[in-house]
């Protein structure tokens, strides 16, 4: 992470960032949309139509200008589909997406825009596609719509290749909304603002400075000296992300596991802390683990002498199977 939410001093403000209306697809008016949204206690909202700005005053929301744009073609002949944010000239965006996806993504950029790529699994992007083109601040790491409607939702692999290769990209989760509510309110970003404010939102958004989630919350990650630590709300399992073989992974099934092998390779310690609370303790030849159990779940980690490279960032899932992710680390 270039700045650090969980230190960074703000306020955490919800917001969707992928949504449409009766302006293009959408089931719901743009005032609606502002309603759903409002109702659901989201502090901002972008409202993402295609090929279109709508354009739309709420007090009860800060509203981002944004449009989903389809442009180019990847190696196996989709488009790219580009979410653009504060942005004003829809004819201007046309203009360029009619010159190709570098030059819209350049005048995104040049304008103070901020874009990152929807639904690479959906839109049958390869890594190849992601990595040749610049100008982008991240990746859908998670697509509500895409998930319920097609069950390709998920594209933490394209995320994770493209940070291998160095592209210091960041992971949203979003709604993609159109069926509402079916496929909305099912992915967010919290971001940690300095103010509650829409300059402050896209400063932030621009930094690094937020998480996503389908419903878990992290309260800390860090990294320092080697060692690892995060604390989140309580979770099934929890991993450390890395490049190639390397990172780390936990749960109440592994634990349970791993706790019945004796031998010198793996070494597990357990402490009572509170009523059916504990602390877990794990040593792997150089890696250790310490986790914080308390039912079936886990609510903290502290990881050190895993060899982390490049890269590493944190992935929870709860017993709903609903996840969330934190941003890079980038050593």
């Amino acid at each position: 992470m270039g700045s650090n939410p969980f230190i960074s001093p703000g306020v955490w403000l919800r917001g969707n960032l992928h949504s449409h209306t009766t302006e293009s697809d959408g089931r719901l008016t743009p005032e609606e949309v502002v309603k759903y949204y409002a109702q659901n206690d989201y502090d901002f909202l972008a409202l993402t139509d295609h090929e279109k700005i709508t354009k739309i005053a709420s007090s009860r929301l800060l509203l981002i200008s944004g449009t989903e744009v389809a442009v180019g073609q990847g190696i196996l002949g989709d488009s790219y589909h580009v979410m653009a944010m504060n942005v004003g000239d829809n004819d201007a965006l046309q203009k360029h997406k009619g010159e190709s996806i570098d030059s819209l993504l350049a005048y995104v950029s040049d304008i103070g825009g901020v874009a990152f790529i929807a639904h690479p699994y959906w839109s049958r992007l390869t890594t190849s596609d992601l990595s040749s083109i610049g100008n982008y601040i991240g990746v859908e790491v998670y697509n509500t719509g895409c998930d319920v409607l097609v069950a390709k939702g998920f594209s933490n692999v394209h995320w994770d290749d493209l940070l291998v290769q160095g592209k210091r990209t960041y992971g949203f989760a979003v709604d993609d909304g159109h069926w509402y509510p079916v496929d909305s309110a099912g992915g967010w970003v919290w971001v940690k603002a300095r103010e509650r404010s829409l300059e402050a939102v896209l400063d932030s958004i621009r930094s690094g400075l937020f998480y996503s989630t389908m419903g878990p919350s992290i309260g800390h990650v860090s990294f320092s000296g080697g060692r690892f630590e995060a604390k989140f709300s309580p979770v099934r399992r929890v991993d450390v992300i890395s490049e190639g073989g390397i990172g780390f992974s936990a749960s109440y099934d592994s634990y349970e596991k791993v706790k019945r092998v004796r031998n010198e390779m793996i070494k597990v310690k357990t402490r009572e802390v509170k009523k059916r609370s504990k602390e877990v303790s794990v040593e792997m030849g150089p890696r250790r683990a310490h986790l914080i159990m308390k039912d079936q779940n886990i609510t903290a980690l502290s990881l050190e002498g895993v060899p982390f490279r490049t890269y590493l960032r944190l992935e929870i899932t709860d017993a709903e199977g609903k996840k969330a992710w934190s941003n890079p680390i980038f050593l």
